[in-house]
This record gives C-alpha cells, sequence and structure tokens, in this order.
C-alpha cells in the first residue's frame, strides 16, 4: 500500500521519534516562557508575545507553529505568573499546549535575582488521516482520525538574571505520554520524550549606541544529539537590531527587528536550512514575533531598556 504524501509526513515522525520533538524557535530569546516557568515575572512588567513561524517553506505538509504568551510580576516582583499557548501542525498531525506558570523570585544582591519556576497543563494531539492524498482513496484506514488524546504534564525551571546576563535551565513537560498509534499498520506514530534545556544570554556595550547581544540555547533530549542554537545580535540606539543564528545540523538564519518604542517591538527572521541536501534551495523558514509590554512605573525606572 503505497501512500502518496504518507512517506514524508512519516519520515518527519521518525525524527520526531528519535530527535527533537518540540518546536523549533529562532527567536527563542523572545519566546523563553515556553522552555522555562522560571522566566515568569522577570522582565518587571506585564508581557505579551505572539509568534508565528512557517518552517521549511515549499514542502507540503511542512511544520507551522503558532505560539503566545505572557507572564507578569505580582506581589511587588516576588512573584511571578504566566500563561502560555503553543499549536503545532505538521501533515495531518496537530497539537496544541496550554499551560500555566508560577514562579518564586529572590533577590541574590542588588542586581541579580533567581527564579525557581514550575508549570501545569495540557497538551492536545490529533492525526486527521483523512487529510492524506492517498494512491488507494478508499483505503479504510487512512478515512478518519488514528487517535486524538488530551494528556496532562507540568514542568519546572530555573532562571537567574541581572542587567548584563542571564542564564537558565529546565525541563517544561516532565511527562513521557505515548499520544497516537496506528498498530493496525504496524506504525507508532507520536510519542513525545522529555526533553530538557539551557539558556544563557549578555549584553556587552561595543559603543554608546551599539550593543552585542550574544545568546545560545541547549537543548536535549534521550536518544538524540544535543542540540545547539547559537545567536549574535547587535543592537542599535536601542531602537534596531539585526544579526544572525545558528542552529547545529540544521540551518543558518539571519534576524532584524524594531522597537516602536518601550512597550512595542517587532522582528522577522530566515532561516536556510542545510540539512536537506538538493533540496535545500526552497527549505527556508520564516518567523515573525511580536512583543507588547505594559510598564510597571515603578518598576521602568530601575530596569529600561529590558533586553532579556
Amino acid at each position: 500500500m503505497k501512500k502518496l504524501f504518507l512517506i514524508p509526513i512519516l519520515a518527519l515522525f521518525v525524527v520526531s521519534a528519535s530527535a527533537q520533538q518540540e518546536a523549533l524557535y529562532t527567536h527563542y530569546m523572545f519566546n523563553t516562557l515556553e522552555m522555562n516557568p522560571a522566566y515568569a515575572g522577570s522582565r518587571g512588567c506585564m508581557s505579551f508575545v505572539a509568534l508565528h513561524r512557517s518552517q521549511w517553506a515549499g514542502f507540503d505538509g511542512a511544520p507551522t507553529t503558532q505560539s503566545f504568551g505572557m507572564n507578569s510580576p505580582i506581589l511587588n516582583g516576588k512573584l511571578g505568573v504566566g500563561l502560555n499557548y503553543n499549536g503545532d501542525r505538521i501533515g495531518p498531525i496537530r497539537s496544541s499546549m496550554f499551560s500555566l506558570a508560577g514562579a518564586y523570585i529572590a533577590k541574590l544582591n542588588e542586581n541579580t535575582t533567581m527564579s525557581l519556576g514550575i508549570n501545569g497543563g495540557f497538551q492536545s494531539v490529533n492525526a486527521n488521516l483523512s487529510d492524506l492524498n492517498l494512491y488507494e482513496v478508499n483505503d479504510a484506514s487512512f478515512l478518519g482520525n488514528a487517535a486524538s488524546k488530551l494528556t496532562p504534564n507540568f514542568g519546572a525551571g530555573i532562571y537567574l538574571q541581572n542587567q548584563k546576563w542571564y542564564f537558565g535551565l529546565s525541563s517544561p513537560r516532565i511527562l513521557e505520554t505515548k499520544f497516537l498509534s496506528a498498530q493496525d499498520n504496524g506504525l507508532e506514530l507520536l510519542q513525545s520524550k522529555r526533553h530538557y534545556y539551557a539558556t544563557a544570554g549578555a549584553i556587552l556595550p561595543m559603543t554608546k549606541q551599539v550593543m552585542f547581544k550574544p545568546s545560545v540555547l541547549m537543548k536535549t533530549v534521550p536518544g538524540a544529539p544535543v542540540q545547539l542554537d547559537a545567536t549574535a545580535m547587535f543592537v542599535f540606539n536601542d531602537k534596531f537590531w539585526t544579526g544572525v543564528s545558528s542552529r547545529s545540523g540544521d540551518a543558518l538564519g539571519a534576524l532584524i527587528g524594531f522597537n516602536f518604542n518601550e512597550n512595542l517591538q517587532v522582528g522577522y527572521a530566515y532561516d536556510w536550512s542545510y540539512a536537506f541536501g538538493q533540496h535545500a534551495g526552497r527549505s527556508g523558514s520564516h518567523e515573525v514575533v511580536l512583543r507588547y509590554e505594559l510598564t510597571y512605573k515603578q518598576v521602568a525606572k530601575i530596569k529600561s531598556p529590558r533586553y532579556f
């Protein structure tokens, strides 16, 4: 039974089964809450982030991701709260994740804070196999949904920061769950694996007008190579930024963005994947991020601009 379009989709599942499963982000430095609940409240204001990613443009069934997050300090900055939503689609597979986060924020000294965070929520996954284009149109095994499932999960993290640098360790979804299986066809489509994240970054002044902002994200999951994202950005007059990024074994990228004011930021990134061999020329990924913040007056004087 040969299925047109099923083979590349299953190839993605094989990658998911043995490698990184969770959504990729070039703007990971904007989307930290999704990876680390301890980030909640760390910006000293109510912060909203929306992100859209179209990955591997030009391939049918390629991944698309939408993400929305909000976080804020409460109780005079002693605690942080946040919520995050992620919607991901790869071919006929659709998944949604929603979580609530809470963090305890402690001052280590006058300039440095340490946050301990936990999060809890749920994930739903659905495989609509009727979306596939088949050679055998009336194959009953592919006329409906293979399965759908709603599962709870939780995570934890630690986050340290001051005005010059940050560092975090986290595992946002600790439980491992088998979501979808199609045993009648001899296939196991998707099983989540526990991911571990390490993030770090700094802001380094070069001149009065130019700041250098390096950052790294390390992701690891049992049974797969460690993946490292490294980004080098330059911030000009606290208004405009541009830079380059690299994802080990996968892609090179470029970023550009603008601060309209201290409350509103927008950014765009393009990734070029070199992991597709002869198809690399049409495997670019597009990503747009928007951040809006409601500044608390008593905090703005202490921490503005907010680089992390």
